[in-house]
C-alpha cells in the first residue's frame, strides 16, 4: 500500500514540475512562423486561397506585434526623473511664553 502511495506522490510531483516548466516555456513571445501558418489554415476559403479580410487581419496583427516590440524597447530614462511636488505639511507651532 505504501508503494502505491509513494508512486502517486512521485507522479504528482512530476506532473507539477512538468506543467510549470511547460507554462514558463510558453510564456515567451510566440513564434511568428507557426502562428502565421495556423492563421492561414484557419482563414482559408473553400477554394484553398485565403480571403482578403483574413490577409488584412494577419497583416494588422503583424504590425501590432512590431509596434508592441517598439514600445517594450522604449527608453523610459528619456523623460527625466520623478520629482514630485513637496507635500503641504502643517508647520510646527510656536510656543507661547507665559
Amino acid at each position: 500500500m505504501s508503494l502505491i502511495l509513494i508512486l502517486k506522490r512521485i507522479s504528482l510531483l512530476f506532473l507539477l514540475i512538468s506543467a510549470s516548466l511547460l507554462s514558463t516555456s510558453l510564456a515567451g513571445r510566440p513564434s511568428k512562423s507557426l502562428a502565421n501558418e495556423v492563421l492561414m489554415d484557419a482563414t482559408t476559403t473553400y477554394k484553398g486561397t485565403p480571403s482578403k479580410e483574413a490577409l488584412l487581419q494577419v497583416e494588422e496583427e503583424e504590425m501590432m506585434s512590431v509596434v508592441h516590440e517598439r514600445l517594450l524597447k522604449a527608453n523610459t530614462k528619456d523623460y527625466g526623473r520623478y520629482d514630485p511636488a513637496p507635500a503641504l505639511v502643517r508647520p510646527p507651532f510656536k510656543l507661547i511664553p507665559n
